[in-house]
């Protein structure tokens, strides 16, 4: 991925061909890689090379999250749907789907899903535009930072209006911490004291002259790091990061003298307690102080920790090519053992992984990149699937739409539940929408005379169609915070890209696989 971010940043292209190309790209490595992998690898390149280019963030993300989406339908492993759907086909019929049954559907709707996008569909994205006009990749003016008044501090005595005075008019004083630990908002103009701690929204690029002019520091339990000139960089708290959730005091105590809490981003946020009391949330983007952005232990620690970071830093080690290579040749074969009905896809992919444990591309943060969370929702999801269908729940259900639908044709049932399960997507998670969905449609299915595998097949797509909200699918809630999207904005492209999605589909279901 490393090697593909430098290849294209050499690229000479306008906004419009660097959106196609990487929606491309996003499609195509989402088809042999879960989608959300896919997104978290590109994310990072996307936002580089837009402010390189001085380009806007918002009209690239939100179609990118989109491509990711599309290209996990391509193949069984490409999203967790399509593995869930294969196992309830072979539940059903005895057989699975293999893992390019889903190509068929699956290419149709993710080619021209991004061909739309690319030719009508981006005019829908709503891009919005900073103050001065130039395209940065995160509203430096909107970081938080709390700063202690030094005992010598020239500003003991002067009113809070004047510190912005001094400051400038990108400073903005916000409130100062009280006894109990929540901030206050007070008076501009109320006098500074010695000890306070001001929490002021500023850029990164001023902190630092502030700091110096009006003898204020960074809050001493925020900083950590001991050595006093610290290099600055930005990271995004993504869906897999072991902060979510967690507070400052989880950060020092991981972070182990490597990195300080200098500032905090978060999109529309208004903090009534300490930044060290707030719980860190998908999308934050945090300022980190660090002794340098070379050092191997940076770069670890926050790999270790999850975060993504945003500025265009070495932050990654390119494997060797020989590793790179090794890498390649046992992937393909996996794919190559699982499409030809060698081996079952399961061990196909453990034995990968294991060897790539043998040439060290992997290493012992193995464990902390799985997402136990949906691992957890998904045990706990499929039991209340087979008990939708053991209780006869799922067979009432079926019985209750082929009464309600008598003698409505084929194409039209495949559309019902198309239309639901996409529904359903938007608020649940997708996985959790194969498993509900999956006995239901296959149930149907048999109520009505008709093979199993297009009803399957609905739900597949349907599943991974959650284009319409941030909630919907992890892609889109981590483009929200770079992208500055508001929840509003993902059904203004998402609509009428499931309406293309509805049209391609139903055709190429009823075509392939009846």
């Amino acid at each position: 991925v490393s090697l593909a971010g430098n290849l294209m940043s050499r690229l000479t292209l306008s906004e419009n061909q660097y959106m196609i190309m990487i929606m491309i790209v996003a499609a195509f490595l989402s088809s042999f890689m879960n989608n959300i992998g896919a997104m978290a690898l590109l994310l990072p390149i996307t936002l580089s090379l837009c402010q390189k280019m001085e380009w806007n963030p918002s009209k690239f993300l939100m179609p990118l999250a989109f491509a990711s989406i599309l290209g996990g339908m391509n193949t069984v492993i490409g999203t967790p749907p399509n593995i869930i759907i294969a196992q309830y086909r072979q539940e059903y019929t005895g057989v699975a789907f293999n893992f390019f049954d889903y190509s068929f559907v699956g290419l149709a709707v993710s080619i021209l899903g991004v061909l739309f996008i690319a030719l009508i569909g981006f005019r829908f994205v709503k891009v919005r535009k900073n103050d001065n006009e130039t395209t940065r990749l995160i509203d430096l003016k909107n970081y938080l930072f709390e700063v202690t008044v030094k005992e010598n501090s020239k500003a003991i005595g002067m009113r809070l209006s004047e510190i912005k005075k001094i400051s400038g008019p990108e400073t903005e004083v916000l409130g100062v911490v009280n006894e109990t630990g929540g901030v206050s908002r007070v008076s501009m103009s109320k006098k500074i004291q010695p000890g306070q701690i001001l929490v002021i929204k500023t850029s990164p690029d001023y902190i630092s002259s502030i700091q110096e002019s009006l003898g204020f520091e960074i809050a001493d339990d925020l900083v950590t790091v001991k050595e006093s000139d610290l290099a600055e960089i930005e990271v995004m708290v993504t869906a897999g990061s072991r902060l979510v959730g967690r507070k400052h005091e989880f950060l020092k105590r991981l972070a182990s003298e490597d990195l300080a809490l200098l500032g905090l981003w978060r999109q529309g946020a208004k903090f009534r307690t300490r930044l060290a009391r707030e719980a860190f949330k998908i999308g934050d983007v945090l300022l980190l102080g660090v002794r340098t952005i070379d050092d191997e232990g940076v770069k670890e620690r926050i790999k270790h920790l999850g975060l993504m970071p945003l500025m265009a830093r070495d932050l990654q080690t390119i494997p060797s090519r020989s590793r790179l290579l090794k890498s390649l040749i046992f992937f393909g074969l996996a794919i190559g053992l699982t499409a030809f009905n060698v081996i079952n896809i399961v061990v196909a992919f453990l034995l990968c992984v294991i060897a790539f444990i043998s040439i060290k591309v992997l290493n012992g943060n193995l464990y902390r990149n799985i997402e136990w969370p949906v691992v957890v929702m998904l045990a706990a999801m499929i039991p209340v699937g087979q008990a939708l269908e053991t209780s006869g729940i799922s067979l009432s259900i079926a019985n209750f739409i082929s009464s309600s639908t008598a003698g409505m044709a084929l194409p039209w049932l495949i559309l019902m539940v198309l239309v639901i399960t996409m529904f359903v997507s938007d608020i649940v998670n997708n996985a959790a929408t194969a498993v509900i969905m999956a006995p239901i449609a296959a149930n149907l299915a048999i109520q009505v005379g008709y093979p199993v595998e297009p009803f399957l097949m609905a739900v597949a797509v349907g599943a991974s169609c959650a284009f319409l909200s941030p909630i919907g699918h992890q892609c889109n809630t981590l483009v929200m915070a770079p992208g500055n999207y508001k929840f509003g904005d993902y059904w203004r492209l998402g609509l009428p890209l499931e309406c293309v999605i509805v049209a391609i589909s139903i055709p190429m279901i009823l075509f392939v696989w009846t």
